[in-house]
């Protein structure tokens, strides 16, 4: 899960490559090659002035990300060039990321991209295997950088297992960066698998270029399907390669087991307009899923049954950015990885403008075992301080303000607390996303216009759009087309506990059996309990003895700094949680389930049959939900799931980790395992 960082020397004012052997660029001319090899001879400029709000976005792969001298050369011209409206997508691998000091020391000697280089600085992130997105310039331009081997990394971009469906229902890319370290000294950043691989994220109008004129290069990009030209290279390099993707050239794969049940067996067409979106629900889901779209231009509105967003799940005043690392190396410990570093990110505004506080979060082990698990984990992410901490007893003291009696405990500095029905007004005020008050009973598509209309209690209509989204939690097994997800209702009561005067020396979130958070109006929030089969939202007493007891099971030292409590008299709130089989979220298009079971009712007879058979789905029919009590560390990257699905866009999180979210899943699981 963890990367060894670039090891790099400096030698004569340059940074060398230890693992290569090679300079990472010219100081003389670094930035004029960069620019005449990739910028130029994709012809960017001219192909950006011509972008007209129909194209929406443009999309560029990169293979060796290096200091990220190419992407900032981008993210000017772009600026200065592509249409407001446009969004760049900037897809690019890297096998040995650089450290962010060294980062910092390579683009202090170039102030010529000082505003942008400082960006990229702040956000970089630690050298975790995977894709790590980051949006600059409000949303103009989104970097996602793809740690690890670049061919499993591109591979993982693609729509499926089979190469040959890559790009299947989404944009290919439109220009190709090929800036590894030279042939000879990084051969598998050139080679045929990942021509391949590159070939098949691309269309008839993609373009590519590199600095290397080897004969192996010209040869397994043309076998791949590219027409290579040599043209004179920068400098005094005599050749570089120019290509255009001609899409000749078949690619064969041999695939095993039932791998396309998530692709739509109907084409969806290139959408020349941005449809209206209606979704299903204002909580923090709904509300990261409504931004997400409106920065690409969507016409959003929310439909809820309250008139202010926020107001269930989402509703308690210190909700805590829960972090949860494991020894895994699972789809559930990834996406909780992705979904953790994402929302730290994703948050950093909304802190930095005093709402809740990145005040860290400090995680104790509950017994002997998460004891042993946790000096592990901090072996394991040693070198990602940013990211997570070992402190010993001392050092805990130091950070939370407070004695405690654990020894050890893991520490995550970029976190904190927040007010999620604060955050869900901020994003629908400033993306001026609507909300209508209404509760919705059903929905139904039209035959005319293919439109989704919704309808209340009274069977009125309430809304009209293109696309719809059920946000609204457990509240969508009410809904026939998503009853089939069987996610389960769990109610939480949270407790809010008078400071003392040790109390109030508490800095940052503390978790363990429960959590407590430091104080907010002289007051603690604590919790949260898990009840099933109750439904009332009043306050119980019993809950309120729960959530203290979990605090003291916590650590002793929590118990100390306590006062006593008068059960009746505490305040607190109670709402409930949408929760699935598997602790996973669910995002992503709605299947047509009766076509689904029809189609592969050959798995009950043979789960590992071989079949190529396509997946059945409603048109413009989308979910998010099942959170859990992980929403504010679920929903800022389940949004942009939805939001890159929908905008038949290669999306932001590894093939495997989007499958392991997906609908469908649970109705292909079941067909196996005979339940259906």
């Amino acid at each position: 899960m963890t990367l060894n960082a670039a090891e790099i020397e400096w030698r004569e004012n340059l940074p060398y490559s230890l693992d290569h052997g090679d300079f990472y660029y010219s100081m003389a001319n670094g930035l004029q090659e960069s620019s005449y090899v990739f910028l130029e001879k994709n012809d960017l400029q001219r192909r950006w002035q011509h972008l007209t709000t129909e194209d929406f976005i443009f999309s560029i792969g990169e293979v060796g990300f290096g200091a990220g001298v190419n992407f900032l050369n981008c993210c000017e011209l772009w600026l200065r060039t592509a249409p407001s409206e446009c969004t760049l997508y900037y897809f690019a691998a890297e096998s040995a990321p650089l450290k962010k000091s060294d980062l910092a020391g390579i683009h202090a000697l170039w102030p010529v991209h000082n505003d942008s280089a400082k960006l990229l600085i702040e956000h970089y992130p630690s050298a975790i295997k995977g894709f790590h997105n980051l949006e600059l310039f409000g949303g103009r331009i989104k970097l996602c950088l793809m740690f690890g081997d670049a061919t499993e990394m591109l591979h993982s971009l693609g729509e499926s297992c089979d190469i040959r469906h890559s790009s299947y229902n989404k944009a290919s890319i439109d220009a190709w960066f090929l800036d590894g370290f030279a042939p000879a000294k990084n051969p598998s950043a050139w080679s045929s698998e990942l021509c391949n691989t590159i070939a098949c994220l691309s269309s008839n109008t993609t373009t590519l270029t590199t600095y290397s004129a080897a004969t192996e290069v010209s040869k397994r990009l043309n076998g791949a399907g590219f027409k290579v030209e040599h043209i004179a290279g920068f400098g005094k390099k005599r050749e570089m390669i120019q290509a255009v993707f001609t899409n000749k050239q078949p690619v064969i794969t041999t695939v095993t087991g039932t791998n396309q049940w998530h692709l739509d067996r109907l084409i969806r067409p290139a959408r020349n307009k941005r449809p209206t979106v209606t979704i299903i629900g204002a909580g923090i889901t709904g509300c990261t899923s409504a931004a997400a779209l409106a920065k690409q231009g969507y016409e959003v509105t929310m439909v809820d049954r309250h008139q202010i967003p926020g107001q269930e799940g989402s509703g308690n005043n210190q909700a805590v950015v829960y972090p949860k690392l494991s020894l895994r190396n699972d789809s559930l410990p990834r996406i909780n990885l992705s979904a953790l570093m994402y929302a730290s990110r994703y948050y950093q505004h909304f802190w930095q403008q005093g709402l809740g506080q990145q005040c860290g979060v400090l995680v104790l082990p509950e017994n002997q075992k998460n004891e042993e698990e946790f000096s592990l984990i901090g072996q394991r992410f040693k070198n990602h301080p940013r990211l997570v901490q070992l402190l010993n007893n001392t050092e805990m003291f130091e950070k939370s303000g407070v004695q405690l009696h654990a020894t050890q405990g893991l520490y995550f500095p970029q976190l904190g607390w927040l007010p999620p029905a604060v955050i869900c007004q901020n994003l629908l005020q400033q993306w001026d996303i609507p909300i209508i008050s209404a509760n919705v009973s059903r929905f139904d598509q039209e035959p005319n216009n293919h439109q989704w209309t919704l309808f209340n209690d009274q069977g009125n209509p309430i809304i009209q759009s293109d696309i719809l989204v059920v946000a609204n939690a457990q509240d969508c097994e009410s809904f026939e087309q998503t009853q089939f997800l069987g996610v389960r209702k769990l109610r939480g009561q949270i407790s809010e506990l008078p400071i003392t005067s040790d109390s109030a020396k508490l800095s940052t979130v503390i978790c363990g059996a429960g959590y407590i958070t430091p104080p907010l109006n002289e007051l603690h929030s604590c919790g949260a309990t898990y009840n099933q089969n109750v439904s009332t939202t009043d306050l119980r007493t019993q809950d309120h003895q729960t959530n203290i007891d979990q605090m003291i099971q916590t650590d002793q030292g929590i118990a100390n700094i306590l006062g006593d409590f008068d059960l009746e008299s505490l305040t607190g709130r109670a709402n409930f949680r949408c929760t699935t089989r598997d602790y996973l979220p669910i995002v992503g298009p709605v299947p047509d389930v009766a076509k689904m079971i029809t189609n592969y009712s050959f798995l009950r007879q043979d789960a590992r049959k071989n079949s190529s058979v396509m997946g059945s789905y409603l048109p413009n029919l989308f979910v998010n939900c099942g959170m859990g009590s992980r929403g504010l560390s679920y929903a800022p990257l389940t949004a942009e799931v939805l939001a890159a699905e929908i905008n038949q866009q290669l999306s932001p999180v590894e093939l495997e980790l989007r499958l392991a979210m997906h609908p469908s899943r649970f109705l292909i699981r079941d067909l196996k395992k005979k339940r259906i």
